[in-house]
């Protein structure tokens, strides 16, 4: 996961609530709110009639979506919802010194229907996942890439600006966003779908080579063999459709594999759970954890122990 720069919090004088204390920026297309939270709270409501981006800044919330399990939403997470949709928060551990922070981007649906229409229209590639660009209201959830967290820091920057151009900046920077998210949506499908396409779908194919393989050496050839492409064909392709490259994914599902190990087995020391994981080298392994989880090895597996 990436993260996104947290904005600044506003004085504890100048709340008018301890529970998602509310600061708004609009304009004509989007709505950007900004919500802060200072103490524990249960089953706060929240709706939009606008499709939403919420993002997590600071803290931890506890979230309850209709159609989705129960999760935790925490920094380096990005939650879409679809029009009016409720959404239930709970607050476990707010408190003055500890709050929590995220962003609720409500876009205008008819403008957000002609960005996605206009880049099927203007869309050369081929397509491997769908036929066309869309929502896909069954991937709400995502993890935010590098990409991701540069545009929605940069969008948040714009909106709470007083820069006289910031209605035309915030509209370039929404068509990036609303690709990016369609590209991470990609990404999810093809996760999912991955063992069930694996002999219809080149890159379902791929996925599913790199979920029984990343705990060993995995070479682009081979990659490329399983596609059946060629090795530019293949990388621009593949990253034109999930916004990742092939080996951002194969480290991704590594570290996720890490993460297992270091929950599951309490055992195993940061250096074997580095090895086990597809790493070479366990220095290597701690620094790619701290920058994607924030956290080193170490700190992430010590709450699980306590």
């Amino acid at each position: 996961m990436e993260f996104i720069k947290p904005y600044q919090l506003t004085p504890v004088d100048k709340l008018q609530s301890l529970v998602e204390h509310r600061s708004k920026f609009s304009l004509d297309f989007c709505e950007l709110n900004l919500f802060e939270t200072r103490q524990k709270a249960e089953d706060f409501h929240l709706k939009f009639n606008g499709f939403t981006v919420t993002s997590m800044l600071r803290g931890k919330k506890l979230m309850h979506l209709d159609g989705l399990p129960d999760f935790e939403y925490v920094p380096g997470e990005t939650v879409l919802a679809p029009p009016e949709t409720l959404m239930r928060i709970d607050f476990p551990d707010a408190k003055i010194q500890k709050p929590t922070q995220c962003t609720a981007l409500v876009i205008d649906t008819h403008y957000l229907s002609e960005k996605i229409a206009n880049i099927n229209t203007s869309w050369k590639g081929e397509r491997f996942s769908q036929e066309e660009w869309h929502l896909n209201l069954k991937e709400l959830i995502l993890k935010n890439n590098a990409e991701l967290a540069r545009i929605s820091t940069r969008m948040l920057e714009v909106l709470t600006s007083n820069d006289p151009f910031k209605e035309y900046q915030a509209d370039l920077i929404l068509r990036e966003m609303v690709l990016c998210m369609l590209k991470l949506q990609n990404l999810g499908l093809v996760r999912k779908e991955a063992d069930s396409h694996s002999n219809s779908k080149p890159f379902h194919a791929v996925m599913s080579f790199i979920n029984t393989q990343f705990t060993s050496e995995i070479k682009v050839d081979d990659l490329c063999r399983v596609a059946n492409m060629s090795k530019s064909s293949f990388y621009r392709s593949f990253t034109d459709e999930y916004g990742i490259t092939p080996a951002q994914l194969i480290l991704e599902e590594r570290m996720k594999y890490a993460k297992q190990l270091l929950d599951q087995n309490h055992e195993l020391s940061i250096k074997e759970v580095a090895y086990a994981s597809g790493f070479n080298d366990p220095n290597y392994f701690s620094r790619m954890f701290r920058r994607m989880e924030g956290l080193t090895p170490s700190e992430f597996r010590v709450p699980l122990l306590s």
